[in-house]
């Protein structure tokens, strides 16, 4: 059965209302969790740059209203080590067969989903290692973590298995995090516009009919971010992690 095409956006929309939701809570998981979804409707090439124009428009936002909660010496380290991988992402996902990046992507869902589910009732975090084996251990997750944001767009599921640790208080966390998404989907934005073979009108109008979806989700995710009990929300984010891993294992087995 044939999908009626005003019904794309429509659903697109929904999806981003519920993952932007996410995102506006943490700061985090809108990309990682729609993207699955949204490539079922418009393709991996279109869901990408879709998503990462949408998750600029949520982290500005937040930067503008949470700005004097960022941890500028966090987001420094973040930036220095994960940044490098962001081209070496865009690289890949020109080079290589997008069936394995999204396989790869899926064992990061559930990777970081489930160790997140063991770890989710902690109330504070364990510290991040000082000494040189963890720093090093770190350094490249937080690259690998930049590769995975290069080549989806996705929030960066291994940035995050640091961010929990080393920046506990959830609004740091939250302004922190948008700030280093706005940096990154900025940097693949300008290059997708100086390549010029990523926008066409039809994207266009599917971001532009995805603004108040956004906005909602926006709204929706501050105002629960001031009110939501962050023990049972780590529950959630990191299940819906596993579902939407979950979702793309079934969606890459149809392909085959």
């Amino acid at each position: 059965m044939i999908m009626e095409e005003w019904l794309i956006p429509l659903i697109c929309g929904g999806i981003v209302f519920l993952t932007f939701t996410v995102e506006g809570i943490a700061g985090f998981g809108a990309t990682v969790l729609a993207l699955p979804f949204v490539a079922m409707l418009t393709g991996i090439d279109k869901a990408v740059p879709m998503l990462s124009t949408c998750s600029v428009m949520l982290s500005a936002a937040i930067v503008c209203k949470s700005f004097r909660h960022i941890d500028f010496k966090k987001y420094g380290f973040i930036l220095l080590h994960a940044g490098p991988g962001v081209p070496a992402g865009l690289f890949l996902m020109d080079h290589l067969p997008k069936n394995l990046l999204m396989t790869l992507l899926m064992c990061f869902m559930f990777f970081v989903g489930i160790r997140g589910l063991a770890t989710a009732k902690r109330t504070t975090p364990p510290p991040v290692g000082t000494n040189g084996g963890k720093q090093i251990f770190h350094r490249v997750v937080l690259f690998l973590g930049g590769v995975i944001q290069g080549a989806f767009s996705s929030g960066g599921p291994l940035v995050v298995m640091y961010a929990s640790k080393a920046l506990p208080d959830k609004a740091v966390f939250r302004a922190t995090l948008s700030t280093l998404w706005l940096t990154t989907n900025l940097t693949m934005i300008t290059k997708w516009t100086v390549s010029g073979t990523v926008w066409t009108p039809q994207l266009g109008m599917m971001i532009l009919c995805l603004i108040p979806f956004v906005l909602g989700g926006l709204l929706t995710g501050d105002l629960l971010h001031r009110r939501v009990d962050q023990v049972r929300f780590r529950i959630l984010i990191y299940s819906l992690l596993v579902t939407a891993g979950v979702i793309l294992g079934f969606n890459l087995l149809r392909q085959l």
